[in-house]
């Protein structure tokens, strides 16, 4: 009997299942996002590798259907280091592919994108790390904007002029459109160079707008994420 095939992977979710076993949601390098059941789980094993977020892991499963069971786990290095506000962030970019990425299909431009945006707010970084994997992670699944041009008259954008967003398809200029237009061509150019640098003004702006453009892919539903991190921001800012 032949052996499963290893994968490298990390958990997005996990959820008690049964008595003693876990629902758990993988994010791999070569297969994409897979469910599987970690039998026994929950029961307490010495030298069993904890299967908790943001840990590399390699695992093997096996079985068919949309739910598969999980054979091994082994730790391919420490858990990467995250508290406080980037915690949540961590958590923000797990319920992201949680929501965008169909389970079987491969992204692994995105999964590295993934594991470099962890070390990079393990490391401190916010804004920049944050819209480059979104405006990444768009691109992936074939429904990125193009940030570079007014969706209506095809003009470059500029970062002199301003700019409205319009569910559906895009930047739209000011000539196309009579509406008010938040959004400054500085920091629509942000976004098109996958996170340029912006002052704070821009980086609010930046992320109002990746705000709107995710909107229709991830449905009404609010990102837990998101209301967990407002609570965060508002005990620290009370």
């Amino acid at each position: 009997m032949s052996q499963p095939e290893a994968h490298t992977a990390y958990i997005l979710h996990r959820r008690p299942y049964r008595e003693t076993s876990l629902l758990v949601e993988l994010f791999s390098e070569d297969a994409g996002r897979v469910g599987v059941v970690a039998r026994g789980a929950r029961k307490p094993r010495k030298g069993a590798t904890p299967l908790e977020p943001f840990r590399p892991l390699q695992v093997t499963w096996a079985g068919r259907g949309e739910l598969r069971s999980l054979r091994t786990s082994e730790a391919l290095g420490a858990p990467t280091a995250l508290g406080g506000e980037a915690l949540y962030l961590g958590f923000y970019l797990n319920e992201l592919l949680l929501r965008l990425c169909p389970r079987f299909d491969p992204y692994p431009r995105v999964f590295g994108a993934y594991r470099e945006t962890l070390a990079a707010l393990a490391s401190g970084g916010r804004d920049r790390p944050l819209r480059a994997f979104e405006a990444g992670l768009l691109r992936e699944l074939g429904v990125a904007p193009d940030w570079g041009r007014c969706a209506r008259c095809g003009t470059a954008v500029v970062p002199e002029a301003a700019y409205a967003w319009e569910p559906e398809a895009g930047v739209v200029c000011g000539a196309c459109t009579p509406g008010q237009r938040p959004y400054s061509g500085t920091a629509v150019l942000g976004l098109e160079a996958a996170g340029g640098e912006l002052g704070p003004e821009g980086r609010r702006q930046a992320r109002d707008l990746m705000r709107a453009a995710l909107a229709p892919h991830l449905g009404t539903r609010p990102l837990e994420s998101r209301e967990l991190l407002r609570a965060l921001r508002r005990g620290e800012g009370g």
